[in-house]
């Protein structure tokens, strides 16, 4: 009986701890105090530069108050052509956006199988085949792609065409997977400081990797190499920074489907990130969730159809907007908005908690807008139109519109509105079913 009951206690115990770790698990950090107090919102530019053989990395002020009140900090990193971004990770969960460019993608985690083996020829043919290399996954990327990482998994890009790629990268330093503070940190495994940037105050990223700091006697050890390779780890006369240019065009086996074949023997982590999807792309007119032939289109990326964002916590919306479209007024219910603008420019007007307008302004390519979550906001194109890109802080954010076709007003009785605003019978099903579009509507100027 005795052993019953503890049986019992033990199943139940556990199955509180469960529930506790899950709940544990969905939060987030909270941010500053008082962070999304707002008597006005400002529109942001990258904040620092920080310039290597092949390329650049911009970053945003991560103490804004916008983007402290998000949760988020916000990286532009530029490859020149037939470049390699070297390997490194963030400490929080991140998405990246490809702006323009292609190339080739790599993701590097502890535990996951190398998938991919290259052999050279030998002598008899393939019966006599050379072993080359082997290495973990490998993904294509080109422009509209958005990629997942986790946090502490490395990743490293590689600029095979023959113009820049452009990747704006947005952690949540907010997320619980990030135990160290809100300072954004990137942890290089290959690369050096430039002279510039040691010449410079210490900014993220600081430039040197993680071998630098470990006695080269130890590498030589861990590595079965001797001392002199293992200096070479450590980049000890290298000042081409973290985007070195590559000697000729690289060569390596990537997955034509996008997609791994999971081991059926496969570990615990085999069988989640290792095997997981993890980008799509978001650019194809064909996948928009709302689409007009005048107005625009507008794709949505969430846990939904990349599961994989369920670890990461944020969702990505890619809109476009033709000359005179507008987007409903509408506001984010769940999550806060990071909106980057990869193109055209556009008229955004944002209103707080308090019915006051605290962004009312034009927004035009480069430039980053965050709006807090609850804040109403509506986007009116210029006349070359607007695209933008816009990260979540939540894998499964939900929009509500003030008004169209299934809004917040639509859905409301019409003796409501009426007593609401002030308004006549007549006047009140005007407010009610005069636009009929749903998301994406013209302005009556175009």
């Amino acid at each position: 009986m005795h052993k019953l009951i503890f049986s019992l206690l033990s199943i139940a115990t556990l199955s509180l701890l469960l529930l506790f770790h899950g709940s544990e698990a969905r939060q987030r950090e909270l941010p500053l105090p008082n962070a999304c107090h707002f008597s006005q919102i400002n529109s942001l530019s990258p904040a620092h530069a920080t310039k290597f053989e092949a390329g650049q990395m911009e970053v945003w002020d991560h103490t804004s108050n916008e983007l402290q009140c998000a949760g988020v900090t916000v990286a532009r990193i530029t490859l020149q052509a037939n470049s390699i971004f070297l390997p490194s990770f963030f400490s929080p969960p991140s998405l990246a956006y490809v702006v323009q460019g292609e190339g080739v993608m790599g993701t590097i985690a502890s535990g996951c199988p190398e998938t991919y083996e290259e052999a050279g020829g030998g002598v008899g043919g393939d019966m006599h085949r050379r072993f080359e290399d082997m290495h973990q996954k490998l993904e294509d990327f080109r422009r509209g792609d958005v990629f997942a990482s986790l946090a502490g998994v490395s990743q490293w890009w590689y600029n095979r065409g023959n113009s820049d790629v452009v990747i704006v990268i947005v952690l949540d330093v907010t997320n619980r997977e990030n135990q160290l503070d809100q300072v954004p940190r990137m942890f290089q495994i290959a690369g050096s400081r430039t002279q510039k940037q040691q010449q410079q105050p210490l900014t993220w990223p600081s430039g040197k990797n993680a071998f630098s700091g470990i006695d080269p006697n130890i590498i030589a050890e861990a590595f079965k190499i001797d001392i002199e390779t293992a200096k070479k780890l450590q980049n000890q006369k290298d000042n081409r920074g973290n985007i070195v240019r590559a000697n000729g065009p690289l060569h390596f086996i990537s997955s034509p489907s996008r997609q791994w074949q999971q081991d059926g023997n496969g570990n615990g982590i085999e069988e989640t990130y290792c095997t997981a999807r993890l980008h799509e792309n978001i650019d194809d007119p064909e996948r928009s969730d709302f689409f007009s032939t005048r107005a625009g289109r507008i794709s949505t990326l969430n846990s939904l159809n990349l599961p994989v964002l369920r670890l990461v916590r944020l969702n990505a919306i890619r809109g476009v907007l033709y000359s005179g479209g507008m987007m409903l007024p509408h506001w984010t219910a769940n999550a806060h908005t990071v909106l980057y603008v990869t193109g055209g420019q556009a008229t955004i007007q944002v209103v707080d908690d308090n019915g006051q307008s605290v962004f009312n302004a034009q927004v035009q390519q480069g430039e980053l807008l965050v709006v807090p979550q609850g804040f109403a906001v509506v986007k009116t194109a210029g006349e070359t139109g607007f695209e933008w890109i816009a990260f979540k802080t939540n894998d499964n954010a939900y929009m509500n519109t003030l008004s169209g076709g299934t809004s917040y007003l639509r859905a409301v009785p019409v003796d409501v509105i009426k007593a609401a605003y002030g308004v006549t019978e007549e006047e009140a099903k005007r407010v009610k079913f005069s636009q009929q579009e749903t998301m994406l509507a013209m302005t009556l100027s175009s």
